[in-house]
């Protein structure tokens, strides 16, 4: 049985879960990748840690319509929100920066141990959603 989620169960999801999957497209090939995610009752957002030869950046630049999802296990619930995917404006990287370390669930490793940390930049992104749904799988 599936149900649909309310808003409120939705944002809760998005507020308390910190990772779900980010989904890019070229117009050619998709690419999907675990993330950490923030989240302020507005926007997701994300804190990118790249080189400049960066696979996920290049998939950024070409994605009109990115695609997040977050589940939980227990109970079996998961949330799609779309939407444009965007750098955060300077004046906004606090705001940013606080909806990251609220809620975001932030890896414990390295994520580039070949690089220096010289050659990596971190940028700020946002997803607003256009679309989103949430659903409950199970006993209901």
């Amino acid at each position: 049985m599936v149900e649909r989620l309310s808003r409120t169960t939705i944002d809760t999801i998005l507020s308390d879960t910190g990772t779900g999957i980010l989904s890019l497209t070229n117009g050619t090939e998709t690419y999907a990748l675990p993330h950490s995610v923030g989240y302020d009752g507005d926007y997701l957002y994300f804190q990118f840690v790249a080189a400049d030869d960066s696979k996920k950046m290049r998939f950024i630049d070409t994605t009109e319509i990115a695609t997040v999802t977050v589940f939980t296990e227990t109970p079996s619930e998961s949330v799609v929100a779309r939407g444009p995917l965007e750098e955060v404006p300077p004046d906004k990287h606090p705001h940013a920066a606080k909806a990251v370390a609220e809620n975001a669930t932030m890896p414990t490793f390295d994520i580039h141990p070949e690089k220096p940390l010289r050659e990596l930049s971190m940028e700020f992104y946002r997803l607003e959603p256009v679309e989103i749904t949430g659903q409950r799988f199970g006993h209901v």
